[in-house]
């Protein structure tokens, strides 16, 4: 049995997306799993926002209480997997100590986004690395498997943390553009795809886009959180844009720039975290920050340019499209070997 353990639903962000691709694939590869959802407190996120602090440790604990009943009624039994769909999941320590304690023989596996081992991440913006570090490596003894999007985020963890090397898979994350892109008309639209926090950068946009909407009047510079009240209107301005932009200092995967990229957007990305990884010798990986805006500048000054980047955006994403629609095989594939 596996028993699926999601993150809470929320339409802005790619959980909700995840709730229906994960079971459906569960459904295809013919796994036997069961999905314990947690309570919510309030539904929705404010704007420039990851997620709700009280909001998702409250949908955790009500999460593992439920683990542990499913324990009680011994409805967890050897040779089961518990997935969670993100590791940094306080509390779950309660579930080796029970596993310890009644010598039940049952895995736990599941994804890690990001910790206090990234020191641009929300959690050691808020000072929590002082006491959370010895935290996460209390988890890393005893988790059995952990899935990570990318070679960069699997080095950052092992040069941050101690962890085995063994235990970390790359498999990437779930995207199935096939879900999202449509065959629109393309628009003289800049974006800015991300959430409105600092570790994104948005200042940077809001900085270049004052200059360049006087010299480029035909061009819309737009942060996507300002306008899209739905996850179908963002997908439908990412479709209509040309252009997507990003200066983000923590990113262990990137999934607003592959679905700019899936999209049909030109995505211009700093050469650092695991852009360095996924946008390699390609056109977009540019120098820093500042090698971004010149460069946007250049697309939009040089139409040539820009329709020679927009060529490498079919190419380059047909590359990455089957990496992410066999992110969740390759997990099922290694939850398979746990049993």
């Amino acid at each position: 049995m596996l028993i699926n353990v999601p993150i809470e639903s929320l339409e802005e962000r790619y959980s909700a997306q995840w709730n229906y691709w994960f079971p459906k694939e569960f459904t295809k590869h013919n796994i036997d799993f069961i999905t314990v959802k947690g309570k919510r407190l309030h539904y929705g996120i404010s704007v420039g926002s990851f997620l709700d602090v009280v909001d998702t440790n409250y949908y955790k604990a009500t999460q593992l209480a439920e683990l542990c009943s499913m324990i009680y009624r011994n409805e967890i039994k050897d040779g089961d997997v518990i997935f969670f769909h993100d590791l940094w999941f306080p509390g779950i320590e309660m579930l080796q100590y029970v596993r310890q304690g009644l010598g039940i023989d049952f895995k736990i596996v599941g994804i890690l986004h990001a910790g206090t081992w990234d020191e641009n991440d929300f959690l050691s913006r808020k000072g929590m690395t002082s006491w959370a570090e010895f935290i996460e490596n209390g988890w890393f003894r005893f988790i059995d498997k952990i899935f990570v999007a990318t070679e960069y985020h699997k080095n950052l963890l092992l040069s941050k943390r101690i962890v085995n090397a063994n235990q970390i898979v790359v498999t990437g994350l779930p995207i199935y553009p096939d879900d999202f892109v449509k065959p629109v008309k393309k628009e003289n639209i800049v974006v800015f795809p991300h959430r409105l926090d600092p570790e994104k950068q948005p200042h940077l946009f809001d900085k270049f886009r004052s200059e360049f909407e006087v010299y480029y009047p035909d061009w819309q510079f737009i942060r996507t959180k300002d306008v899209c009240k739905s996850k179908s209107g963002y997908y439908d301005l990412l479709n209509r844009a040309k252009i997507s932009v990003s200066f983000a200092k923590q990113e262990t995967f990137g999934i607003a720039m592959l679905e700019s990229l899936f999209c049909g957007c030109v995505p211009v990305v700093p050469n650092r975290l695991s852009y360095s990884e996924l946008f390699a010798n390609t056109m977009f990986l540019r120098d820093d920050d500042y090698d971004v805006i010149s460069y946007v500048n250049r697309l939009l000054s040089d139409s040539d340019l820009l329709c020679l980047a927009l060529e490498q955006v079919v190419k380059h994403a047909n590359n990455l499209k089957q990496r992410c629609e066999r992110a969740i095989s390759n997990m099922i594939e290694v939850i398979k070997l746990c049993r």
